[in-house]
């Protein structure tokens, strides 16, 4: 890479040819950035990292040293007495540069909490692929049933099964979810980082869930493509339970047995509405393992405590609550194998100007995302109603 300087020598961008490593302090910080960011694809502390790497024992990132390099301090340190700055210190006059860097900073938070959270999306998503383009992306095709991937005896010169992986002939499209918060330059210069990072940190609680709600849809409902994309395999209590009525009649013995549907999978989220999750903690489950009971009382006949070779089968699912998903229903999925994720990279430039220049009394915050399916048999469903 090569770092492009100014005619005072100091650092404003990158090409790519030879490397050369500035530091921090000869960055020249401009809304130019943010545009050879969102050309390249990047959001800006990526591009600040492609101009002044960290290495392995930095504590620090590159957006990081430049907040340390305008004396910003995002936290508190009671025990030593230090606290953190406020939104003030960002927008000093005698030092303007650093207004470069609040757009990103309200970023950072942002996709922090989007992404820390246990309750959010990453609990369904097997991998989350970043991209950048014009809010479509090819989502992956698989061609794959029990008989294509199981391995088995060939002949001579017979041919092995054939599980089929291309790119998809259907898009995937990227919406985009945003809020609109009407936090006024006023109050931001006044307000410690710490609290405005907790306001903006309740305020992406309602992303992460809508997040969440169009990956069920997806999930549930399939993501248009035939096959694997197709929507998940739904199950009816009464083929566990002798006339269900509702969740209230799901039993630990039919639960275990849908579980077993996964297999050679296996079902680690289940995802149900704050009705059914209710339900399903309150029911029945047996004090003691029977099979393992009855070896006790005579273990000549099973020749022992029996030892369950691949337990997790029906090992520890953990549950997602969202009131997206139906009374009586319940999504399990494989979050291993069920389902991929799209995040557009990138900078809204308009906002990011609007904010730089102090045109504001709002700020608009906003991620694009999209989602397709992996393989069916890593997502069912459910349905406990009668």
């Amino acid at each position: 890479m090569e770092i492009v300087k100014d005619d005072k020598g100091a650092v404003v961008g990158s090409a790519s040819s030879v490397t050369v490593t500035p530091n921090a302090n000869s960055i020249t910080l401009s809304r130019n950035l943010y545009e050879q960011a969102f050309d390249k694809g990047m959001n800006f502390s990526q591009f600040l990292e492609s101009i002044d790497p960290s290495g392995p024992d930095d504590k620090l990132d590159a957006f990081e040293r430049q907040l340390q390099r305008y004396g910003i301090r995002t936290k508190h340190d009671h025990k030593r007495g230090m606290y953190a700055s406020s939104g003030e210190y960002f927008f000093n006059s005698n030092q303007p540069a650093s207004t470069v860097l609040f757009p990103e900073y309200i970023s950072r938070v942002a996709r922090t909490y989007m992404m820390n959270e246990e309750d959010n999306i990453n609990a369904l998503v097997a991998s989350f692929e970043n991209i950048s383009g014009n809010g479509t992306y090819r989502s992956i095709y698989i061609d794959d049933t029990q008989a294509q991937r199981t391995k088995s005896r060939v002949g001579e010169r017979g041919a092995f099964p054939v599980v089929k992986i291309s790119w998809s002939e259907k898009a995937t499209t990227l919406a985009k979810y945003g809020v609109s918060i009407e936090m006024t330059y006023e109050f931001v210069r006044r307000a410690s980082l710490p609290v405005i990072e907790t306001l903006i940190g309740r305020i992406m609680l309602q992303n992460r869930l809508d997040e969440v709600s169009e990956a069920l849809t997806v999930i549930t409902n399939g993501d248009g493509n035939a096959k694997e994309g197709a929507a998940a395999t739904n199950s009816n209590l009464s083929a566990f339970v002798s006339s269900p009525a509702g969740i209230e009649s799901l039993t630990y013995l039919a639960w275990l047995r849908w579980l077993m549907l996964f297999f050679p999978g296996r079902c680690n989220v289940a995802v149900m509405n704050s009705f059914t999750y209710a339900n399903f903690m309150n029911m029945p489950r047996p004090s003691t393992d029977p099979i393992w009971m009855y070896a006790l009382l005579d273990k000549s006949i099973l020749g022992g405590v029996p030892v369950v070779i691949n337990p997790r089968i029906a090992d520890t699912v953990r549950i997602l609550v969202h009131d997206d998903v139906a009374d009586d229903d319940i999504i399990g999925i494989d979050s291993r194998a069920a389902l991929i994720g799209y995040r557009e990279s990138g900078t809204d430039l308009t906002e990011t100007n609007k904010i730089i220049n102090g045109q504001w009394d709002e700020i608009v915050m906003s991620n694009t995302v999209g989602f397709a399916n992996l393989f069916n048999s890593a997502r069912r469903k459910l349905t406990c109603d009668a």
